[in-house]
């Protein structure tokens, strides 16, 4: 099923290539125990997301929330992934909500990190969530095809800034780096990320990640709406121990944020 302006329609009515053409400003987010978890971050973004694109929506007046339990409770859903988009192909969006496939680690991911690469690409104003259908179906193309979990984007000057659908972290001793938010899509994981950094008095450094120098970091991990926190054992060539203990800390605190 499939929520269209707040109307359910059947999904083998639909296609998510009709949201390809035109400008779509979206969000995904998880489901977890029969609720939307850190909702209040991703409508936050989605605001942030309108105001960078010019576009004059008071984010309050979509009622997200309740469209979303609605939803939730016709899917009889309790796990998994939703997405929210506005599609402007004319003066008044639509509006969809559906179910999309998600992939979350195994325990043996989490516990051994997964691989990476990295991709000379770009997303155009990053700060805004729209979807990049080219983009997509490459990064998707060469996670198939070289068996990696995702491709991390190095733009121009050889920096790397985010994963094609996550964001990065790097750890050297217990000092976090990641690239500075105007290069990237503030996630919502990034930002519980950084709260619980500063709760826990550990420091992070916002500073851009020379794709030359990743052997000088003990380890890296990606973040985001399915894999939470999730270590990186390697990027190209690079190869990291994924038994760090500090990275481990870090998770363990970070999960018992869903537990509250």
């Amino acid at each position: 099923m499939v929520l269209i302006n707040n109307q359910p329609e059947e999904n083998n009515a639909f296609s998510e290539k009709i949201i390809e053409n035109g400008l779509s400003i979206y969000e995904v987010i998880r489901v977890f125990e029969g609720h939307p978890i850190f909702l209040k971050d991703n409508i936050v973004r989605l605001s942030n997301s309108l105001i960078k694109s010019n576009i004059g929506i008071r984010v309050e007046s979509l009622g997200i929330p309740e469209k979303l339990q609605r939803f939730i409770t016709l899917e009889n859903m309790t796990e998994g992934n939703i997405k929210y988009v506005l599609h402007f192909t004319s003066k008044n969006p639509d509006e969809y909500i559906f179910k999309i496939p998600h992939a979350y680690p195994t325990e043996d991911q989490y516990r051994n990190g997964v691989p990476t690469m990295t991709l000379r690409a770009m997303r155009e104003n990053p700060e805004v969530k729209y979807i990049n259908a080219d983009l997509r179906t490459q990064t998707n193309l060469l996670i198939r095809e070289h068996h990696v979990y995702e491709v991390l984007l190095v733009d121009k000057d050889g920096f790397i800034t985010e994963g094609s659908r996550s964001n990065v972290f790097f750890i050297k001793g217990e000092t976090l780096y990641t690239s500075p938010l105007q290069y990237v899509l503030p996630g919502t994981s990034r930002k519980r990320v950084f709260q619980l950094c500063k709760d826990k008095h550990i420091q992070v450094i916002e500073k851009r990640i020379d794709s030359n120098r990743l052997n000088e970091y003990d380890i890296a991990f990606i973040t985001g709406t399915s894999p939470l926190i999730l270590p990186v054992n390697g990027i190209d060539d690079i190869r990291y121990n994924a038994d760090n203990e500090f990275l481990h800390r870090l998770m363990k605190d970070y999960f018992a944020l869903l537990e509250r």
